[in-house]
């Protein structure tokens, strides 16, 4: 391909990495969306504080337990992070930095791999079916939708590599939404159950909430194992996804008649 520099080759591997000054521009970038999430939540936790302040039946009161898990939700999602952010402020941002500089994508004749400090993602030329081209960077997706890997377009000699992946006789096409469309729906699923968990008062309601939420804890926690690679990252996310499960089956305990 004219015009593009071949990235270097060790015994018949094309390796690529992140250029300092792509480093420092994402590792500003990431502090400025967490600068924009601290105003946002010490806004909303102000607001909490006021309605506990001014109207604090509505919280403490008898028959509140739907707010309960509102302020549990406040907590883990937002005081939380809030916390975090503001208590390991540089040292995120310096493990961030690291990470970028360890991160390194290797292509060669048995198919790819990127490496990093939280562990390695690979495919083998084999079972990448196709590639998929986004603003942020290039699918290679799976013969099972949910196992790919993103080679991110801020990357050194991004253009080189996109020649490595045609090189390979993989079929690239451009996407104009990177995600599966269901696991967009099932965010949405997932935040109207825990709505419905916390403002239902039907029994009937809450009983369909929790079957509707175990389907989706069910395929949730199949799309979140489909990476091998990934599970230690997952952890969490895949205990996450049961939450409206346990919110609704307590409200459901409680709104049951007796």
């Amino acid at each position: 391909m004219a015009g593009v520099r071949a990235a270097p080759r060790i015994r018949d591997m094309a390796i690529y990495v992140y250029h300092d000054v792509e480093v420092d521009e994402i590792v500003q970038s990431s502090e400025r969306l967490r600068r924009r999430f601290c105003v946002a939540a010490g806004i909303l936790l102000a607001a909490a504080c006021v309605v506990a302040m001014l109207k604090p039946s509505w919280i403490f009161g008898p028959e509140n337990h739907a707010r309960a898990w509102v302020l549990a939700l406040l907590a883990v999602f937002v005081a939380g992070p809030l916390a975090e952010n503001l208590l390991r402020w540089k040292s995120r941002s310096k493990k961030l930095r690291e990470s970028l500089r360890s991160t390194r994508v290797e292509v060669s004749s048995w198919g790819v791999r990127v490496l990093g400090d939280s562990g390695m993602q690979a495919l083998e030329r084999a079972a990448i079916l196709r590639a998929e081209e986004v603003p942020w960077g290039l699918y290679l997706r799976s013969a099972n939708r949910y196992r790919w890997i993103l080679l991110p377009a801020r990357i050194a000699d991004f253009r080189a590599l996109k020649w490595e992946i045609a090189e390979m006789r993989i079929d690239m096409v451009p996407a104009a939404v990177a995600p599966n469309w269901e696991e967009f729906v099932g965010a949405l699923v997932f935040a109207a159950t825990v709505i419905c968990a916390i403002f239902a008062h039907s029994a009937w309601v809450l009983a369909g909430n929790l079957a509707v939420s175990v389907a989706l804890a069910a395929a949730g926690f199949a799309v979140a194992s489909a990476n091998p690679e990934n599970l230690p990252k997952m952890k969490w996310a895949r205990l996450g996804i049961f939450l409206p499960v346990a919110m609704t089956a307590s409200m459901l305990w409680s709104a049951w008649p007796r």
